[in-house]
């Protein structure tokens, strides 16, 4: 299964977020203005219960998932445009100063704007209902200027604020992807070997106890649970893509790149929720299996067999197969003894003819076409497509 791109994470979790905030604030202004209703509905003041109102009707907007989080911002900065311009024509009626209930309320415009708008567009905004407000409040001069510099200086501490948040994510954006460039092969899109080092070391750590489950940490979004004894096993497969030089000697290096790419996107399909593909090195791959059974690992070989076959391959090549070292964690004391477990055994399905699966020093497994072991009625097929064919 493809991990979850980092940014897209990101983005789930940002329109959560706002969907709790706008909740919040929402299911607040109904609580706030309902109750100052039931104190000005006699007297004829039904302003407060207008907002209620408008205010609950957006609940629905936002609890539903058919609104996308694009619409549900686009909707809260219309009804923050037509509630500043009710504000300004009911302050200009009531001809009033600027008090408790103005100095709170402006506020909320400008947090709205900075919030869900570009910069500009923000400020324009801000600066217009300011400036509205401020001749509005100078007509009747004198007055008492507090309120206004309060105002004012509210809308330069909340740009301010929004331009320091913005610059402080655009930085983390950016560590993030470097990161994610530092543990990503470049060609497939697959982790690489310094990260796969890294969580296998941490499947072994002395942490990785029952009181702390042992997880491969992010960008990985696998948890492996933890037993009495100790982290559960997991399975490893270290796979070769078989006379892979041949290809590129012979079809060139393009071709090659095209073949391993296609191979990352093989994986990548073949492989169940929790498991980790990796560009070991060169035309190796590693399947990290998060279940350390036997049974699993060679299902997901049977399943990568399958899945090479049914590629599109260019007529001109030959048919593409892998051999395949295959080995469980607990085999091992650590990290390096299972890769070089799991490497000899590899070896060891080379030196048997190639397209061969190795788990124990007894038996190769035949992966060849004419000769599968797996059963074909009860794994799924994962053809994959040729990149740019």
């Amino acid at each position: 299964m493809a991990r979850m791109p980092e940014n897209a994470l990101r983005e789930r979790m940002l329109e959560a977020t706002r969907r709790r905030g706008y909740l919040v604030l929402c299911a607040c202004s109904v609580a706030v203005h309902s109750a100052i209703a039931t104190r000005e509905l006699p007297h004829g003041n039904w302003r407060a219960a207008l907002v209620a109102l408008l205010s609950a009707a957006l609940l629905p907007a936002i609890l539903s998932r058919r609104v996308s989080a694009q619409r549900l911002d686009t909707l809260v900065v219309w009804c923050a445009n037509i509630g500043a311009s009710y504000f300004l024509w009911d302050f200009y009626s009531r001809g009033l100063g600027l008090g408790a209930r103005e100095s709170l309320t402006v506020p909320l415009f400008f947090a709205v704007w900075f919030g869900l708008l570009p910069l500009k567009q923000a400020a324009l905004r801000g600066g217009v209902l300011y400036l509205v407000l401020a001749a509005l409040v100078l007509r009747h001069w004198p007055t008492d200027p507090v309120p206004l510099l309060y105002i004012g200086f509210l809308l330069f501490l909340i740009g301010q604020m929004t331009v320091a948040g913005r610059q402080i994510q655009q930085e983390l954006s950016r560590t993030a992807r470097y990161a994610d460039l530092a543990l990503t092969d470049p060609l497939t899109g697959l982790f690489n070997r310094r990260s796969m080092e890294r969580r296998l070391e941490d499947h072994y750590s002395p942490q990785a106890t029952v009181s702390q489950p042992v997880a491969i940490t992010p960008p990985a979004p696998v948890t492996l649970s933890a037993t009495v004894e100790g982290p559960a096993p997991i399975g490893i497969l270290l796979i070769d893509v078989d006379l892979f030089k041949a290809v590129n000697d012979t079809h060139g290096h393009e071709t090659g790149d095209r073949v391993l790419v296609a191979m990352g996107q093989t994986l990548r399909a073949c492989a169940r929720s929790g498991d980790l593909a990796v560009r070991w090195g060169g035309e190796e791959f590693v399947l990290l299996v998060a279940a350390g059974e036997r049974a699993a690992l060679e299902q997901i070989c049977g399943r990568i067999h399958r899945a090479l076959a049914e590629q599109d391959w260019p007529q001109a090549l030959p048919r593409v197969t892998v051999s395949i070292g295959a080995a469980l964690s607990d085999e091992a004391q650590d990290a390096a003894e299972l890769l070089k477990l799991v490497d000899r055994r590899l070896y060891r399905a080379k030196d048997a003819g190639r397209a061969r699966m190795v788990m124990d020093e007894e038996q190769a497994t035949d992966l060849s076409g004419d000769n599968r072991p797996f059963s074909a009625a009860t794994l799924e097929l994962v053809p994959t497509r040729w990149p740019g064919g």
